[in-house]
């Protein structure tokens, strides 16, 4: 077990009191001795420079405290001219400086620069040597935005949430797909890292990333946030915004790569300001000033919702938050944006949120930390996650007034019609099922939360059509029963 602390940051932006609390640990300002290690891109340069400024001067560190690795470093170690002996020898005496540090910074950027840098053709540098004693003799390793990702022994690098989702291949040398999986610097195993999450909506990104890594845990960090892992496993978040972390080791894997992602059951926790978490036994401890709140919900009772814009930002937690965790929701469901125009032959996903016998939440309101306004911060456990993949089935008619969503689970077809423009609930719609002799075996209505639920109909591997009807207008559709059956959206 390392003697040493993560730092996992979603941004330098607002992060004075992330910092203060990392010089702090370090022993205050004449003890800590910060090393940068920039990326070689323009971003990583500029970021370096101002991280220096804001180590020296706003901090207030002593000048000699801080150093940045020269990026000609990089340009030695990755020469491909230079044999894999030169190519170390380059960077011994800048080992045995960093390794006089207390602080390692990355400053984010190109993730893939970095392993090329510290672990060329899986070679463990001399740096990377170094920047591991640092960490196991009780130091700090720092990271923001990109350099989050390469702390784990495996990460990511893709698109968003809908890339990652309907481009879902594993990067081969010669492939263009989207999404690669990247050798780290293996500080950590079991997590991956994904930051942005509340501004780039990557929850179920996340949710991806850690089946194709191979990983138990999967943590985002949004922006003004940080998560802090202490020598013992623990994870502390600390700053201004949410942490979402989700727990594959009791999750249903349904597909596999390079299949679309369809997962059941991915436990999912909320997590913001003073929250604590350890991950070996799946238990969250919200900060002490927190009060549960998972039966006096603030929110007018919606038992159902449809989200349109769930990878857009700013969306996901909100959703987690306001119609479930802080109301009397059991289960919702959020679409991706389906306006867009496809290029995936009409196949997308969405993401279901559904409430536990174990599920708990917590709320208190507060001053946010630096200069943030009063927030709302909430927590909360055992919150499960599907993420089922959806075929559109768009019918070639005038647009109807209303969508219909319909899918599997357990024994069960559920069954959601709503506005298309508005995505609220349309109640009483007349929802009919036939056999595939064409026999009405069955009949509801829509429930005022737009939901009709079949139970126990269905025989699997049977097949099924469906007419749902509203305001004198009529949609068809035909299935083959699965209990965890993909979407079928109709339009």
């Amino acid at each position: 077990m390392s003697k040493g602390y993560l730092f996992l940051i979603g941004n330098k932006a607002d992060s004075s009191v992330i910092y203060k609390r990392m010089i702090e640990i370090a022993g205050g300002n004449d003890k800590s001795r910060i090393a940068i290690i920039p990326s070689t891109d323009q971003y990583g340069r500029n970021a370096a420079t101002d991280f220096e400024s804001f180590f020296i001067n706003e901090l207030g560190l002593p000048k000699e405290n801080v150093w940045t690795l020269p990026v000609t470093a990089f340009d030695e170690a990755t020469d491909e001219g230079a044999t894999e002996k030169e190519s170390i020898a380059s960077q011994v005496a800048l080992a045995e400086k960093l390794g006089r540090h207390n602080i390692i910074q990355f400053t984010g950027g190109d993730q893939r620069e970095y392993v090329d840098f510290l672990k060329k053709n899986k070679i463990q540098s001399p740096l990377l040597d170094a920047i591991g004693k640092v960490y196991h003799d009780g130091g700090i390793i720092a990271a923001t935005s990109e350099g989050v990702n390469i702390l784990a022994g495996r990460s990511i690098a893709a698109d968003d949430s809908e890339e990652i989702l309907l481009s879902r291949v594993m990067m081969k040398e010669d492939d263009e797909s989207k999404v690669e999986i990247l050798e780290g610097l293996g500080l950590i195993d079991s997590f991956t890292f994904d930051t942005h999450l509340e501004m780039r909506g990557r929850l179920v990104r996340l949710s991806d990333a850690v089946v194709l890594t191979g990983n138990k845990f999967g943590v985002g960090i949004s922006e003004k946030t940080a998560v802090i892992i202490h020598p013992d496993m623990t994870l502390e978040v600390i700053g201004n915004g949410n942490v979402l972390l989700c727990d594959h080791s009791k999750a249903r894997l349904i597909s596999k790569p390079p299949e679309q992602l369809h997962a059941r059951d991915i436990n999912v926790t909320l997590m913001s300001a003073g929250d604590k978490y350890k991950p070996l036994t799946n238990e969250l401890f919200p900060d002490q000033d927190k009060e549960s709140i998972l039966n006096i919900p603030y929110f007018d009772a919606n038992d159902y919702h449809v989200s349109l814009s769930v990878f857009k930002e700013y969306d996901t937690s909100q959703i987690l938050i306001n119609y479930m965790l802080d109301n009397e929701a059991k289960d919702v469901i959020a679409l991706m944006d389906y306006d867009k125009v496809f290029s995936h032959d009409d196949v997308s996903a969405f993401m279901r949120l559904i409430e536990t016998d174990e599920t708990q939440a917590w709320f208190r309101k507060s001053s946010g930390e630096g200069n943030a306004e009063t927030l709302n911060r909430y927590s909360g456990a055992n919150v499960h996650l599907d993420v089922i993949p959806v075929k559109y089935s768009r019918e070639n008619k005038q647009n109807k007034n209303f969508d219909v969503v319909l899918f599997g689970t357990n024994n069960d077809i559920q069954v959601v019609v709503f506005e298309n423009l508005t995505s609220l609930p349309i109640c009483d719609a007349k929802i009919l099922i036939y056999d595939s002799n064409k026999k009405l075996i069955f009949k509801k209505g829509s429930d005022r939360y737009g939901r009709a639920v079949f139970q126990k109909l269905f025989k699997a591997g049977a097949e099924y059509s469906m007419k749902i009807t509203y305001d004198n207008e009529e949609k068809l559709t035909s299935f083959t029963f699965d209990k965890d059956m993909t979407g079928i959206c109709i339009y």
